[in-house]
């Protein structure tokens, strides 16, 4: 392969890469003339798609990506562990590259990719989804300093262009004094002691149409006494609940579905068992 033009080259690694960029791997491995040539910017523009499995390491791509400047669109990953994508966050030219990251990785996971975004920014962000690919019913409790701090720096800049905010682990309360005009979709956990932050909720999502809410077992009470106030959800559309264990062992359809008959406009709910039409 070295004694082919260049050109040819790199039309093969475009190849190699076209469905997981962890395909480069093994070529970058080879030699320094190859890792040179993975780790180049062009090979990590547009989007990029990362799939870890068992077979596929990615420390060489890492290594040859450690001097690399990036300027990625669109990053997509499902992975088991963080460092991949971390490096690529880390590598990108400005804080306005990206404009959509989704990455599907274990819940243990997520506080890594948080705080990675809270020293490394990407401030135009349309499209933000950080999630557990089993699971959405666990909810980050202990890590508040990391969380703001990615509040601050990714979460507020991208205010004006954010559509699809998808964290489910990411606690609500958190959100107070926030306002994203254009979502559209929110995927967040249910947290915080009282109605109050929910009272400003049309304020802060004036767009919102699908909101979906992961839900434990200690925020059933405030999530039944927010069904029971009309006035909080009457512009979203659909409404979705997801928990590590069935709603059906501590929230019954025939409770959900009456709170919900009082909430004019809403014509989808989904809550772990059949779909309730409204």
């Amino acid at each position: 392969m070295l004694l082919l033009p260049f050109e040819l080259q790199l039309l093969i690694l475009d190849y190699i890469k076209q469905d997981n960029h962890l395909d480069l791997g093994p070529l970058a491995q080879t030699c320094t003339y190859y890792a040179t040539i993975v780790g180049d910017r062009f090979n990590w523009k547009q989007t990029v798609t990362v799939l870890q499995n068992k077979q596929s390491s990615s420390d060489y791509l890492i290594y040859a990506l450690r001097h690399s400047t990036l300027c990625t669109r669109r990053l997509q990953a499902i992975v088991d562990t963080p460092h991949m994508v971390c490096r690529i966050l880390e590598r990108q030219k400005s804080e306005k590259t990206m404009n959509a990251l989704i990455v599907m990785i274990p819940f243990l996971s997520h506080t890594d990719l948080f705080n990675t975004l809270s020293h490394f920014p990407q401030t135009s962000l349309s499209h933000i989804s950080i999630r557990d690919s089993m699971h959405d019913g666990d909810t980050i409790q202990d890590q508040q300093p990391i969380l703001t701090e990615f509040l601050l720096r990714t979460l507020y800049p991208s205010q004006s262009t954010l559509k699809i905010l998808d964290i489910p682990s990411f606690p609500s309360h958190l959100l107070r004094h926030a306002l994203f005009p254009a979502v559209h979709s929110l995927h967040i956990a249910l947290t915080g002691p009282e109605q109050d932050f929910w009272r400003q909720f049309k304020q802060m999502f004036p767009n919102l149409i699908e909101l979906k809410l992961t839900l434990d077992k200690s925020h059933v009470p405030l999530f039944k006494s927010l069904l029971q106030d009309i006035a909080l959800f009457p512009w979203i559309k659909r409404l979705s609940v997801t928990s590590l264990e069935s709603p059906k062992h501590y929230l019954s359809r025939q409770e959900l579905k009456a709170s919900l008959l009082q909430l004019q406009g809403l014509n989808r709910i989904t809550a772990g068992w059949d779909m309730i039409a409204l």
